[in-house]
């Protein structure tokens, strides 16, 4: 589920945003004229379990800034509830801090809905974007996740729970939370919370809303994703011109350390245009 390797940044600090910190790194040096890729973690990881393995490579020849969400990472807890609305807000709001006007949106699993949202809600900030397992709505996963999160005593079959974190990962992440962030343990449990409370909600977009999405976009995910396939390729024949990838035997755990995403990555950012 997580990338193991870490890769060292150039820099990290926090911005004040609306009253609350938000942790970010760069990786790379920012500079007039370079246009960073902005990467937005996974739900319940943090910028190093989600991109670790790849942040060398793309940051070879691009700079990249990573932000990490309420609870997340090292990234304190608030009053707020997690949404996509306070997501975007605070994503923006470390932009701003850096002096940051248009990014490369790179998004992975709660992420990369975070990335629609930009796409949907802030397009002049998109540059492109790459939506990495990601939905529409809750509607999107397979029928029997959506049930989960809507209803969270509902038990997965056998054969589907194959296809979540294992126990080992999700302590994984706890651990991380509480190592990371200054919340300690107690974070970890709240920032849980707060996203089971937002993925189960009624969050999401129209196809009108996607339609409408200006920036060059493509979408990826595995095979065997708890995101349905006819999903990922609803997305890509509602956003215009948007490409799509689905990688073979690939999960949505497994995804973000397949040694060909980096290039896919790579190659929408440097062919935007075309």
């Amino acid at each position: 589920m997580m990338a193991m390797a870490f890769a060292a940044p150039a820099s990290a600090d926090t911005a004040r945003v609306d009253g609350h910190e938000v942790y970010y790194e760069i990786h790379g040096e920012l500079a007039p004229g370079a246009l960073p890729i902005l990467l937005l973690h996974g739900g319940a990881m943090h910028i190093q379990s989600t991109f670790g393995t790849m942040i060398p490579e793309l940051a070879a020849d691009h700079p990249v800034i990573g932000v990490e969400q309420q609870g997340h990472g090292h990234t304190p807890l608030n009053d707020a509830p997690i949404t996509l609305a306070s997501m975007r807000s605070d994503t923006l709001g470390v932009l701003d801090a850096l002096g940051v006007d248009k990014a490369h949106v790179v998004g992975f699993s709660a992420g990369g809905m975070l990335g629609l949202e930009l796409a949907v809600n802030a397009p002049d900030r998109v540059a492109s974007l790459t939506a990495i397992s990601a939905s529409q709505n809750l509607d999107g996963f397979l029928p029997e996740f959506a049930q989960m999160n809507r209803d969270p005593s509902f038990q997965l079959p056998p054969d589907m729970a194959a296809l979540m974190p294992t126990e080992q990962e999700f302590t994984q992440m706890r651990e991380d939370v509480a190592q990371m962030n200054p919340g300690g343990a107690e974070a970890a449990e709240q920032m849980f919370a707060k996203m089971g409370a937002f993925i189960g909600s009624d969050w999401g977009w129209s196809d009108d809303q996607l339609a409408a999405i200006t920036a060059p976009a493509q979408i990826l995910q595995g095979d065997t994703d708890f995101i349905r396939r006819d999903h990922a390729l609803h997305l890509a024949a509602t956003i215009p011109g948007a490409w799509l990838g689905i990688l073979p035997d690939t999960t949505h755990g497994s995804i973000t350390t397949h040694p060909a995403l980096p290039g896919m990555i790579l190659h929408r950012i440097e062919t935007k245009d075309e």
